[in-house]
């Protein structure tokens, strides 16, 4: 027989999987803290999804089903205050795909350092 711990492990992984993965993630980039205020102010008339202020420019809608009339209801709202949608896509997914490009560009320049040490 499994122990209590492996039990709530197992539940953890099969459920915890699931709902990141049916969580959906809009992410906004406004061109100053007034547009994205007003914004806010406006998705905070809606229902049916909730919202994040990450910092002074950007923010995360986070929807639990994807419904195409709320999505567009909430890029026209970015549209209609100066925003753009930054990322669309599962929840989680846009700091891995910022991640990669990090660690791409930082190889890129220990690469170009290497040969600069070598050709001095």
């Amino acid at each position: 027989m499994r122990s209590q711990e492996a039990l709530l492990s197992t539940f953890s992984q099969r459920f915890g999987r699931t709902k990141l993965a049916r969580t959906w993630e809009i992410r906004g980039l406004f061109g100053n803290e007034f547009a994205m205020e007003e914004a806010v102010d406006e998705l905070k008339k809606h229902q049916g999804f909730e919202f994040e202020v990450l910092d002074r420019r950007n923010l995360s809608v986070r929807l639990q089903k994807r419904d195409d009339e709320l999505e567009s209801m909430i890029r026209r709202t970015f549209e209609i205050h100066h925003g753009f949608v930054e990322s669309e896509a599962p929840l989680g997914e846009y700091a891995k795909k910022r991640e990669a490009i990090r660690l791409k560009k930082l190889k890129e320049f220990e690469e170009k350092k290497r040969a600069q040490k070598k050709g001095h």
